[in-house]
């Protein structure tokens, strides 16, 4: 499966950073199928150009791609946006053998065996018609100009750029706590098998790699060589406790949240949270977009692990829409409405609805979950892979895979503002702001995280990965 570095979460994937954008849709199984999602149909080997496998009634059946109307680069989160063999790397996207020469094409006897066809200079191939420095070995990226924070991206009308921070090699998913004074965390893992663990990224913008690990993001039953598991890209914090989690594979994709306890680390938990995809903070509870917590099982939904009783205890409290297909984004306002994602099988993106924060305290005290299909859409216009929240507000990273290779292409990142009015039990979703726009792919967003009221955005290009705090304008 390919991934890529990125952040994201209200944490940060608002920034968690590896931020695998290209992160496996999960969704739930029975026996005997031949597929759960498209993940599963990775089996099937490489798709035809153009075209890849999807899990369409639990059978992996070749749909074609759409392509979007932008030169565009970024866990993630569904199986068509988190990585298909395709995506990752087909024989026939890297290079078949007839791409790269078959005999016809290299010279048959025929072909090379006349003086006049195979004997002349320039049908033999010149260094012109063969590859000239200029030709195969140019790099627009070498020549473009570079700012020292955002590189070639451009900050939009109504946004400035804050501090700037390097970011450590070994960072992956990174979580900011809610501040005054935010301390970030980062989730360090070396591959599949491990080990995989919190550390310390010190107090922004002082961004350092912490000298011991804090806490061991896999449960005790799922550590060793031969474990291997898939980290989700989210890393979420309250200020007194940090989130993280992972999946492995098998039917329903098992997989734990833990808990890291900041003041009390011999507090720290584990819960088992199957096909946990995405997570965001609210009052008193960390919301999770996944197929379970704990002995709640309902399929893919909106779960809650409500952290203020002791033991935590864990329920239901969103329902997805009918024809969610795989997991979604989660982001979390300053104001308390959640952007609650999912990937849908009508448009084959991801999708987002705005849940208003009195749905999600109803839900909470009740136990009755709010239906997900009530609450109002982001117009987002293509795909997104990242999302976060963003003052009143949240952003989210647009863009999508492109052939003939099926890199990410990224086009923008936008706000969208959220104004809640009745106590909160409404939300309208303000147009599609502009924050940063990608001119080329020389620099590009590796994730994004909420940090107060700003976005603090993941940035990659040939001058190294770093962080940088994007404001409004004052």
């Amino acid at each position: 499966m390919k991934t890529e570095r990125m952040m994201t979460g209200r944490g940060l994937h608002g920034v968690a950073w590896v931020l695998t954008t290209l992160a496996m849709a999960l969704t739930s199984t029975g026996c005997g199928d031949e597929c759960v999602d498209d993940f599963d149909c990775r089996d099937q080997g490489a798709a035809p150009a153009g075209q890849r496998f999807t899990c369409a009634e639990k059978r992996c059946e070749l749909r074609s791609i759409s392509v979007p109307d932008a030169d565009t680069e970024t866990d993630a989160g569904t199986s068509t946006d988190a990585g298909t063999t395709t995506d990752a790397g087909a024989s026939t996207d890297a290079g078949t053998t007839t791409d790269a020469g078959t005999e016809t094409d290299a010279g048959t006897e025929n072909d090379a065996g006349t003086t006049t066809d195979a004997g002349s200079g320039t049908d033999a191939g010149t260094e012109t018609d063969a590859g000239t420095d200029t030709d195969a070995g140019s790099d627009p990226c070498e020549a473009a100009t570079y700012d020292p924070k955002l590189g070639t991206l451009q900050l939009q009308t109504g946004f400035v750029a804050g501090e700037a921070a390097s970011l450590p090699a070994a960072a992956g998913p990174v979580g900011v706590t809610p501040g005054p004074t935010y301390s970030l965390y980062t989730v360090v893992s070396d591959g599949y098998s491990g080990p995989h663990a919190l550390y310390s990224l010190g107090t922004w913008p002082q961004v350092s790699l912490g000298a011991a690990p804090l806490f061991d993001v896999a449960a005790p039953a799922d550590r060793g060589p031969s474990a291997s598991l898939f980290l989700s890209p989210f890393v979420e914090t309250d200020g007194q406790r940090v989130l993280t989690g992972y999946t492995k594979s098998g039917a329903g994709f098992p997989g734990s949240v833990g808990v890291y306890d900041v003041s009390t680390p011999a507090s720290s938990t584990y819960v088992s949270a199957p096909s946990n995809f995405s997570a965001g903070v609210v009052p008193g509870a960390f919301l999770i977009n996944g197929g379970g917590l704990d002995t709640v099982s309902a399929g893919l939904a909106v779960y809650a692990l409500k952290t203020d009783s002791s033991p935590f205890t864990a329920l239901k409290v969103g329902t997805l829409p009918p024809e969610t297909g795989g997991s979604g984004f989660t982001a979390v306002s300053t104001h308390g409405v959640a952007m609650i994602g999912y990937f849908s099988d009508d448009t084959f993106l991801n999708e987002g609805r705005a849940v208003a924060p009195a749905a999600i305290t109803e839900a909470l005290r009740s136990g009755t979950p709010f239906a997900v299909a009530d609450a109002p859409a982001l117009a987002v216009g293509s795909n997104f892979v990242a999302a976060s929240g963003h003052g009143e507000g949240v952003s989210v990273l647009r863009g999508d895979y492109v052939p003939p290779d099926y890199n990410f292409a990224g086009t923008d990142v936008s706000r969208f503002a959220f104004t809640v009015t009745e106590a909160g039990a409404t939300v309208t979703v303000g147009a599609r702001q502009p924050v940063l726009v990608y001119v080329d792919q020389c620099t590009r967003v590796t994730g994004m995280t909420a940090i107060g009221l700003d976005l603090l955005v993941g940035v990659d290009d040939k001058n190294g990965e770093r962080l940088v705090r994007i404001q409004q304008a004052p």
